[in-house]
């Protein structure tokens, strides 16, 4: 008998997402930005699938970017918030934690050898930032804050809202891997 123990990082389809799927791998496998009506068909099931993902995080379905997973999401928002602020005025700092996930903590040794500054600061033994740690972390050219929602390790689930209303006061944005967690705990990008 098999036992697989990593269904936070990869897990099987269950069936009725398979069911669901089955007419677009088949039958209905248009391009999406095709403007023929197979095309059409995949564009509304696409639609659909961002309506109902964003009723889920109380975000608009405009909101929401489908991507192949959470690296690649994390390395979208944490190398175009450095690049676009790099256009606008030049570089800037970042703060993670030394627990992220290693899509971060890679990306942002990525973005320091292109010459952002990183600043990545501890947790408790529990696993949490303390804000006043965080706020302490925080300068005039803070450009970003990313702290995992939950961790994929110990499991620990952050105050992202506490965190994001700092991030708000100073006008720097927030970003959180929030792959682990979705699903699991509620999640509201408006709070």
């Amino acid at each position: 008998m098999k036992v697989y123990l990593d269904n936070a990082a990869s897990t099987p389809v269950d069936p009725k997402v398979f069911e669901a799927m089955k007419p677009y791998f088949t039958e209905h496998a248009g391009n999406a930005s095709s403007l023929h009506s197979e095309g059409q068909k995949a564009k509304d099931a696409l639609n659909e699938s961002r309506r109902i993902i964003a009723d889920t995080l109380k975000a608009e379905p405009g909101e929401i970017i489908f991507t192949s997973g959470g690296t690649e999401s994390n390395n979208l928002a944490l190398k175009g918030v450095a690049w676009a602020n790099k256009k606008k005025r030049g570089l800037g700092h970042i703060v993670i934690t030394n627990t992220e996930h290693s899509c971060i903590s890679h990306t942002c040794k990525w973005l320091e050898k292109q010459g952002f500054d990183v600043t990545r600061i501890s947790v408790d033994a529990e696993g949490f930032i303390h804000l006043s740690t965080l706020e302490k972390a925080l300068r005039s050219d803070t450009i970003l804050v990313s702290i995992i929602h939950g961790n994929n390790e110990i499991g620990t689930i952050q105050d992202i809202e506490a965190i994001g209303k700092l991030c708000k006061k100073k006008k720097i944005l927030c970003h959180t891997d929030a792959c682990q967690s979705y699903t699991k705990v509620p999640i509201s990008v408006k709070n």
